[in-house]
Order: C-alpha cells, then sequence, then structure tokens
C-alpha cells in the first residue's frame, strides 16, 4: 500500500470513528479561504513624497459606505510610549485646497476617522467641553466676515451628536466670532465678537471712519443671559496696535480691526485672561468693571523680561491659558509672524512663570517644531493629562505632541507645510465616546460575483469593537442569531468584508466589547447593491458566536446560525444557517488532521 493510501485509511478510520460526515462537511467549509476581511482605510503618509506635494496640497480618502472625506495624514514621527492616552484628535479642516469642510474626530491610535458632519461646513475650534458633568462637543459656525474674524453661533452637541445648545451673542448688531467659545465652571460660555461701530480715526487720515471693536461677553448657556460685557475700545488705546488700518476703518463692510481678541478665560477669582493678536498683548481683566489689572507683552508691557526677552517678545500670538490655580503659570501659542509681516524665525509654544512679586516673567519651556513651522495665523497650546504639550499649527495643517521639557513625542500633518492651502484653526486631543442616533451603514460593491464585498461604518460612534455579520438569501428582515455569519473586527472607519456568491442579502450589527448590539444597518442586496430599510431590532443572544471576533477567511456557509438546528430546514435562507456551528479551534484541528494524513 503506498504512504498516500496508508495515511487516507488511517484518517478515514479516524473520521469514521469520531466525527459524522455532516459535521465533517461543515468543518471543511470553516477553514476554506472563500471570504476575507480587509481594511478599508487608507495608512498614513510616512515619506518625503507628502510635503513635496506628490500626493497634492490635501490629500484624502473617501469611502464606499459614507459620503465624508477626510484627510489622510502624514506621520513624521510615530508616537512614541509616552504619549498621552487621550483617545481621539479634533480639528475643522479648511482652505483652499478642502473640498469637504467639516468638523471632525479621528482616533489618535491609527487616525483612523471617528465623525465628522459637512451639514456644519465652516467650524473653528472643535473640541470637548464640560457642562454640568457632561461633556459636549463644542465649536463656531457661522459666516467669515473681514479679515480673520466672523459672525456666527456656538453649538454643543451631546454624545448622540444632537444639538444640545445654540448659543451666540446678547445686545450686539454680530453673532458670536470664530476665535472663542470657553465654558466656565459656573454653567456660563465665554465668547469673542468683532462689531462694526463709526469711530474717529483722523489720526490715522480716516474720515468717517469706522472701527471693528473687539468684545468678550459671558452668556449663561442655559438662559442665553448676559452675564458680564467687555469693549477694547473703551479700556485700550488705539495706538498700542501693531496693525495699521491700511485700507480698512473706511466703512462698515471694512472696520479697522486695531486689537483682534482670539482667546478669553476666566479663572476662580471672577477675573479674565484675554489675548490680543494685534497689539502682541496678554491683559487680565478685571471681572466687576472691566479695568485692565496688567498686561504682559507689546507696547504697554508691565513685566521685567528675566529670560533675555524671549518671555515677553511674543507676536501675533494665541491661546493665553493659565496653567495653575495661584495664575503665576500661563501658556500661549506664540505665532512670530501674520500674513503681511514676520518677526521671528519660527512659531513657538511657550510656558510662562510669573513672579507678581517683583511683576517679572519667566520662559520656563519653549516648544518648537522639528520642521521649523511658522504660522501666520491661528493656533492653539493644550496641556494634557500627562503633562504633555500638544500643539496645533493653525494656518499649517499639522499637530504635534510634546512632552513637557518640549521633546518631540508625534508629529503629524495633514497639509503641506508653509502652505496656508489647509488649516485647521485649532487642534485638541481628548476623550470623548459618541454614540450615533442614526443607524450604521452599509453599501455593497461586486454585483453578486466573486469579488462582491460589502463595506460598513457608522458615523460617530465610538464604542465599537466588532461588526456582527447576517446573511440570507431570502429577503427575511436578518434580526436574529440563525440569521449570524460571523463576527468581524472592526478596523479603522470603514470595515469591509468579501462575501462573494454566498448570500445575497447582509446586514451587520454593530458591537461593543461585551457583544452587546449597539445598532445595526439597513439590509443590502448585494446582487445589484440595493439598501431596504429595516426596523427590525437585531437580537443575536450571547455567547462566542456574539462575542468572538473572526478575521480570518472564511465563507459565509462555515458558519450557522447560533442555534444550530437548521440543517434540515427547506428554507430560503441561505446555507449560512444551514450547517451545525462548529468552534473554530475544532476546525483547526481537523485541518491540522487532513495536513498530516495527505502530506499537504
Amino acid at each position: 500500500m503506498s504512504c498516500f493510501n496508508t495515511n487516507l485509511y488511517f484518517f478515514v478510520k479516524f473520521v469514521h470513528c469520531y466525527i459524522d460526515m455532516s459535521t465533517l462537511f461543515t468543518l471543511a467549509l470553516a477553514v476554506l479561504p472563500l471570504g476575507h476581511l480587509a481594511l478599508a482605510d487608507q495608512a498614513p503618509y510616512t515619506g518625503s513624497e507628502f510635503q513635496s506635494k506628490d500626493f497634492g496640497l490635501y490629500p484624502t480618502q473617501t469611502y464606499v459606505s459614507s459620503s465624508l472625506e477626510v484627510p489622510v495624514f502624514q506621520i513624521n514621527q510615530a508616537a512614541g510610549n509616552n504619549v498621552d492616552p487621550a483617545d481621539r484628535v479634533f480639528i475643522s479642516p479648511r482652505g483652499t485646497a478642502v473640498g469637504q469642510i467639516a468638523p471632525m474626530i479621528f482616533n489618535s491610535d491609527d487616525l483612523s476617522l471617528v465623525w465628522s458632519d459637512p451639514s456644519y461646513k465652516t467650524t473653528f475650534g472643535v473640541r470637548v467641553q464640560e457642562y454640568n458633568n457632561s461633556d459636549y462637543i463644542t465649536f463656531w459656525r457661522g459666516a467669515i466676515k473681514g479679515a480673520g474674524y466672523g459672525s456666527g453661533s456656538y453649538i454643543m452637541l451631546d454624545h448622540n451628536y444632537n444639538v444640545a445648545y445654540n448659543l451666540t451673542t446678547k445686545a450686539l448688531t454680530v453673532g458670536g466670532d470664530i476665535h472663542e467659545i470657553e465654558l466656565t465652571d459656573e454653567g456660563t460660555a465665554l465668547m469673542s465678537a468683532y462689531e462694526p461701530m463709526e469711530y474717529d480715526l483722523t489720526a490715522y487720515n480716516i474720515s468717517n471712519g469706522w472701527l471693528a471693536d473687539s468684545i468678550f461677553e459671558e452668556i449663561d448657556v442655559a438662559t442665553n443671559n448676559l452675564i458680564f460685557s467687555w469693549r477694547a475700545s473703551e479700556h485700550i488705546a488705539l495706538n498700542a496696535s501693531y496693525a495699521d488700518p491700511g485700507a480698512t476703518g473706511i466703512s462698515s463692510d471694512s472696520p479697522y480691526d486695531f486689537f483682534h481678541i482670539n482667546s478669553i478665560e476666566k479663572d476662580d477669582s471672577g477675573n479674565y485672561l484675554i489675548s490680543a493678536r494685534h497689539t502682541h498683548g496678554i491683559y487680565y481683566i478685571n471681572g466687576t468693571n472691566g479695568d485692565v489689572i496688567w498686561t504682559m507683552g507689546g507696547k504697554d508691557n508691565q513685566f521685567e523680561d528675566k529670560s533675555d526677552g524671549q518671555a515677553t517678545n511674543f507676536a501675533w500670538q494665541h491661546d493665553a491659558r493659565w496653567r495653575n490655580t495661584d495664575l503665576t503659570e500661563m501658556t500661549l501659542f506664540d505665532n512670530g509672524a501674520a500674513d503681511w509681516v514676520k518677526t521671528e524665525n519660527e512659531t513657538r509654544g511657550l510656558w510662562l512663570s510669573i513672579d507678581y512679586d517683583d511683576m517679572s516673567v519667566t520662559l520656563k519651556q519653549d516648544y518648537i517644531s522639528p520642521e521649523g513651522i511658522l504660522s501666520i495665523s491661528q493656533g492653539s497650546v493644550q496641556v494634557l493629562s500627562n503633562g504633555n504639550v500638544f500643539m496645533g499649527y493653525g494656518s499649517n495643517g499639522a499637530f504635534i505632541e510634546y512632552t513637557n521639557d518640549g521633546q518631540v513625542i508625534w508629529d503629524v500633518q495633514f497639509g503641506i507645510i508653509g502652505n496656508a492651502s489647509v488649516q485647521s484653526y485649532r487642534a485638541y486631543k481628548q476623550n470623548w465616546q459618541g454614540f450615533p442616533s442614526w443607524n450604521p451603514s452599509i453599501s455593497a460593491a461586486g454585483n453578486g460575483t466573486d469579488n462582491t464585498t460589502v463595506y460598513v461604518s457608522w458615523n460617530g460612534a465610538t464604542e465599537i469593537k466588532q461588526w456582527a455579520i447576517l446573511a440570507s438569501n431570502s429577503s427575511s428582515s436578518l434580526a436574529t442569531a440563525d440569521d449570524l455569519w460571523k463576527n468581524v473586527t472592526k478596523t479603522g472607519f470603514e470595515t469591509n468584508v468579501t462575501v462573494g456568491t454566498s448570500a445575497r442579502y447582509i446586514r451587520a450589527a454593530a458591537l461593543n466589547a461585551d457583544g452587546e448590539v449597539l445598532g445595526a444597518t439597513d439590509i443590502v442586496d448585494v446582487n445589484d447593491g440595493s439598501v431596504a430599510t429595516s426596523d427590525s431590532k437585531v437580537d443575536i443572544g450571547t455567547g462566542d458566536a456574539n462575542t468572538t471576533a473572526t478575521s480570518s477567511s472564511s465563507d459565509p456557509d462555515s458558519v450557522s446560525g447560533s442555534s444550530g438546528n437548521d440543517t434540515s430546514s427547506k428554507s430560503d435562507k441561505d446555507s449560512a444557517a444551514g450547517f451545525t456551528h462548529a468552534s473554530s479551534s475544532l476546525a483547526l484541528g481537523v485541518a491540522m488532521t487532513v495536513f498530516f494524513f495527505f502530506g499537504l
């Protein structure tokens, strides 16, 4: 007897003694590579081609199950082990190269998309803030007015991405400005505004002058009532500005912006810290009467610089923030340039220490990018929970995470450095959990051929760990464990699964880490790609069939419904429910036995 026949003989005896033939058939199907899981998201770039514009000014990716278009990132330095654990990155890309403008959230571990909503169009300052012990996504949306300010409102989205609050200014002729929406612990919101007003500009040889007065207001979130209001024109002299009127100041449509407020923060004593780009000044404002308590930087600087001028020479700056409760440490984004002038060679993040006894300030640490980024506008500095510093580079589409002492540990671009065609006013790294009020999406391509692939995604959902794939050859609701084909691990924003010709109708249910169903798609007909609405709730039970991820290649026929009682059914349900379910470990054991006996 040949070696082959001998091995075959013992293998058949093994099968006869220990495994019935229907089970063997099921196990054999289980190891056949008739379908596969693939990653739909495009991986970030890492080479020099990105900055060389080989992929254009704003490389993007699109999806099959969604109409969203988002950036493909360039990783200049991969995240180190000491990055902060916050799980999301928030940006709002816009600019001449950006086709689909929207607020966006990405996973910080792989930079895959979490959420985007182009219906909001131009937005500024998207981030998470707390109000009444709950987290909200906050941002400005509206119309850009003049050179670098706007008029609109401030949106607060809950965890379901529903608008919980829509805030704007009070008692003004304009809406809220792009630069600031800052929530306080007192249940109020700080917001900026730029209001045109007639003003005496004869000192600049302008008759019938108009001023864009920088204003900030404090509004009660619950009632939208005005708590406090402050105007720059009532407290700051126009000659403190480094920005001359030029061709502005002649009309309400082109007023002179001498101050340019861009950040506001309230402290426990009830006073306000504000930043003014055009005066190069940081101002501490009395929260009762609006008087200027002190000024740091600019022409009216009141602090001695103990760092050889490096602590108070900031220019065109943004985002001044307190970093301790005794108000002795502050961070800010020192642009060092405007679009018409350059005062420094590179943009810096600054951490300053203040001594009120001798009215001095010291540079504690600066944060400078390896690329020497110089941002002519916008920008942010965020101190993370572990003490790291996260900077968004405004007019440059980039963000960088530094250690507290200034070492770069994560360096990412989404636009070309030095090219302002892609911008994001600020960038933040924060935690967020999203539970969308809409259903996940599903789509198919391939028209029922061997290459037919199903694509699933859920814009905004953060807690998906797996997708349960339900399959059928009938138009049934696909809602029970009998319809379950297999579970696949969620990969990126959009997960795709090749189903070939094994089933005509596919539905996907999103599962969390406990195997619970978070939501389900409609039903897609893979033969023509049509999607039929399904309101039936998916209930696939618990246990291995509902919680064990399967990312290996397999055919829909290889996995039954979890009940395993449909082997003799004459219905039109697909063979995914027609064979007895077997565990993957047993299938692997049989496969190894086949390999041994047949010499494969």
